[in-house]
């Protein structure tokens, strides 16, 4: 489980923000939301956190922060290439290292993981640590590069090994680390074991959508799974989309019909892939027009296009065949979000963030996602949903407690600031919703005087003083 995550200098973050998932012991409201984490250190780990602000106050900004740090840390970087970072442009912060912080739990262990980085080089590295059935912190590693991009690294009992046996391995692995690249992606990549859970909790657990993504293994899903087609729908039947079921298409590949705009280079790397691929996978590929297509390529070589289809019910009852392109950008975000109620139902640990929850959603079908959600998650369910809103009919207290309330905000020198509605001392049969948009705990737009816009007519128009919405 996510514990927290720290980010300093980092596109509208310019001091450091953190984003802590420990509940308040002392709220007893929604108890039942604490969960005491899997490496069983006595904190209680909340299941979910809502954050809202005013647009371009930096939400999506901290998604996104996430995003980099997890493709820096499981994809890596090339030799000479320079670190894609943004660092705080409203002042002069470009010469400042980036700085992120991710504590978790993972394994029965517990992790602190951080590093500060520049377009150059990694300045500094480390992993701390709480072992199974330890009860102190130890050091892993600590890494630095210097100006002259020479790498160090300090290396923990932990993974020095016994009489320091594997010591002169993970030296030579320093040795060959470049300025560019973390200490804990090179190690893993040269098989260190004690360093794989770590990038396996970014890889297997930490899982980010996008206001504008689709869920990648939708189809996959839905052809392996029986348990998650029935999830599906029965939520798109529950949610009045007027879906009665969702299911495939399967249809012989031809290239030309299918696939007119695709250039040769794309088609020609497609057939090498099929070409190479045994019989009955499945493979996916993404139009230029970002639709989304699985080839199977089944016995004799043929090849077979795979298509979502809807089905609803004419006036005599019968099922309809439509096309995914066909429902509206509402029903196919929430056919793309869906998934992530069916995986927080599982007992396998995912930390999910999703940009926009409440994205071409009715405020009453955003209401229902949050209550099902929490309602999914199983007992033994280590999972949590993390997520960036404007639905203020979220705001409520009977549904979530005030450490899983969070606002971001801007001030004047376009710096974002996180913190929790936790923070305000509030009485508990306050009205969140209202309070927030009268402004009481910031995070919202703010609007000028409209006659300062010349669109008025005449004095005797309609005038609005400042306010706050």
């Amino acid at each position: 489980m996510l514990v927290q995550v720290t980010i300093e200098n980092f596109l509208s973050f310019k001091e450091a923000i953190t984003l802590s998932m420990l509940g308040e012991n002392n709220d007893l409201n929604h108890i039942e939301h604490l969960a005491i984490d899997a490496a069983g250190k006595g904190r209680s780990v909340l299941p979910i956190a809502a954050i809202y602000g005013a647009n371009a106050a930096g939400k999506s900004n901290l998604i996104d922060a996430i995003d980099f740090a997890k493709d820096l840390i499981i994809e890596g970087t090339r030799s000479g290439q320079v670190i894609p970072v943004s660092t705080f442009k409203l002042g002069d912060y470009s010469k400042n290292p980036s700085s992120f912080e991710f504590i978790f739990t993972y394994e029965d262990a517990c992790y602190f993981y951080g590093f500060e980085l520049n377009s150059r080089r990694i300045v500094e590295e480390w992993l701390y640590g709480i072992p199974p059935n330890k009860k102190r912190k130890v050091l892993y590693f600590e890494r630095t590069t210097s100006e002259q991009e020479e790498t160090e690294v300090e290396l923990g009992a932990i993974l020095r090994g016994r009489n320091y046996k594997n010591k002169p391995f993970l030296d030579f692995i320093a040795q060959g680390t470049r300025p560019n690249q973390l200490f804990l992606t090179e190690a893993v990549e040269r098989n260190v074991q004690k360093l794989q859970p770590v990038v396996n909790w970014f890889k297997k657990v930490l899982t980010i959508i996008p206001a504008e993504s689709h869920y990648s293994g939708l189809e996959f899903g839905i052809l392996g799974s029986n348990e998650f087609t029935k999830f599906l729908n029965n939520f798109l039947k529950f949610s009045g989309t007027g879906i009665d079921s969702i299911g495939m298409d399967e249809i012989q590949l031809n290239f030309d019909s299918h696939f007119p705009e695709m250039s040769v280079i794309m088609r020609e790397e497609i057939e090498q892939q099929l070409a190479e691929a045994v019989e009955n996978s499945v493979i996916m590929i993404e139009s230029m027009t970002a639709k989304r297509y699985l080839l199977m390529k089944g016995e004799n070589q043929q090849v077979n296009l795979i298509q979502l289809k809807t089905k609803h019910r004419n006036e005599q009852g019968q099922l309809v065949e439509f096309s995914i392109d066909e429902e509206s950008e509402g029903t196919q975000r929430l056919i793309n979000l869906i998934p992530a109620l069916f995986i927080l139902q599982q007992t396998s640990e995912k930390v999910i963030f999703i940009d926009e929850l409440d994205r071409r959603f009715h405020p009453l079908l955003s209401r229902q996602f949050l209550e099902l959600s929490l309602h999914c998650q199983a007992k033994e369910s280590i999972s949590q949903l993390i997520f960036t809103t404007h639905d203020t009919n979220l705001l409520d207290l009977d549904l979530l407690r005030r450490d899983e309330i969070w606002f971001v905000e801007k001030n004047q020198q376009g710096a974002s600031h996180l913190y929790s509605l936790a923070e305000f001392k509030i009485r508990p049969d306050l009205k969140i919703e209202k309070g927030y948009l009268n402004g009481r705990f910031g995070a919202i737009p703010f609007f000028g005087d409209i006659r300062s816009l010349g669109w008025l007519d005449s004095e005797s128009e309609p005038s609005t003083n400042a306010v706050e919405v």
